[in-house]
């Protein structure tokens, strides 16, 4: 039988509000560990569990590595060339970004591993670049060197890259991009005043900080618009947002100063690291109502870094010996099996609609 997208909209909405009935305030720590040395992180989850992030080596403890999970141990992502790689996103086609330095020089290059091999993604003309997101077009955002020697926010496409330019400053990173090619990133502006933004069509649009804040920087964005800010509220202290249109949720803290978020999948749901008290600051996820604390593997601290639309959350935690492991927080209960076949669905019917062409086109 054919599957129609009425069809697939329907069984969509009957499994989200059946998951959304049941409040996930629950979670199951797992320890996805290291590739041999004492710290790992995980950066980002697909839809089908895969992870990437980074770790350190047991022979080499102070060069990090590129790391992939697939359900096993982690696997080595490798370099171009030179000692350290850090992979940052994943998609749903398992196409990892990131950066690697290519010599002993510490010069940083961005690459797209394909999971057969690592692919240089090239500059603006000037030295340096690192990717931080990727779409399941393979469009893949982050910053670049240009030839007059600034680092500006970047897109990648089959074309090769496009500069974003700037708010008028002279520095601009890309963070995030949507299945719809909508980039968030980072910028100065004529003041050298740093601003979240948005890019589509073609044009570069400041984001305002939170209302009596004086800063931000936009971290993520989701299919349906909202975006994640960092910024300082009226009382100074830097709080994680989240954004859309206009209007502003300020995500607070466990009762410290500052939190950060990272990550948000397309049900808006938000994960990042809050503060319960100075010094101390654990992984948490916003379910666009409260937030919950998800703890850690034993140690004081943990942050959480992505979220897939089944609810599974990745970032790191410490352990009982003090070590930083890369972490996964799996719901309790898991959502249905039908919302998740029903997100997949639908992400399948909507690639196989899109016809080819450039993300910013």
């Amino acid at each position: 039988m054919k599957t129609t997208l009425p069809v697939l909209i329907s069984l969509f909405c009957a499994a989200f509000a059946f998951a959304a009935s049941a409040v996930e305030r629950n979670y199951r720590i797992v320890d996805l560990g290291t590739l041999g040395g004492t710290y790992g992180r995980g950066m980002e989850i697909n839809e089908q569990g895969q992870v990437a992030g980074y770790s350190t080596l047991a022979e080499y403890p102070y060069s990090v590595r590129a790391a992939f999970w697939d359900g096993g141990p982690a696997s080595d992502l490798g370099d171009l060339g030179g000692p350290t790689s850090r992979a940052h996103s994943i998609n749903n086609l398992g196409y990892v970004v990131g950066y690697t330095t290519t010599g002993y020089s510490n010069d940083l290059i961005a690459f797209i591993h394909d999971g057969t091999g690592m692919r240089d993604l090239g500059t603006l003309g000037g030295l340096g670049s690192a990717a931080w997101d990727i779409n399941d077009d393979n469009v893949v955002v982050g910053w670049a060197g240009t030839e007059n020697g600034q680092n500006h926010a970047s897109l990648w496409d089959e074309s090769g890259p496009t500069d974003l330019g700037t708010l008028g400053g002279n520095f601009s990173m890309a963070y995030g991009v949507n299945s719809r090619g909508r980039v968030v990133g980072s910028s100065t502006d004529e003041n050298e005043d740093e601003y979240g933004f948005t890019w589509f069509d073609g044009q570069i649009r400041k984001i305002d900080p939170f209302p009596g804040g004086t800063w931000s920087t936009a971290r993520d964005i989701n299919d349906r618009g909202q975006v994640i800010l960092w910024g300082d509220t009226p009382g100074g202290k830097a709080h994680a947002i989240l954004y859309k249109n206009g209007e502003y949720a300020d995500l607070g803290t466990f009762g410290g100063d500052e939190s950060w978020a990272y990550g948000m999948n397309n049900r808006g749901h938000v994960v990042g690291w809050a503060e319960l008290g100075p010094g101390n600051y654990h992984a948490f996820i916003y379910d666009g109502t409260e937030k919950t604390d998800l703890g850690t593997l034993g140690g004081l601290f943990s942050s959480a870094y992505g979220i897939n639309d089944a609810g599974r959350i990745v970032g790191w935690a410490h352990t009982n010996e003090g070590e930083t492991h890369a972490a996964m927080w799996i719901p309790i209960p898991e959502p249905s099996g039908i919302l998740i076949s029903a997100f997949a669905a639908l992400a399948a019917f909507a690639r196989r609609r899109k016809r080819p062409g450039k993300a910013h086109s």
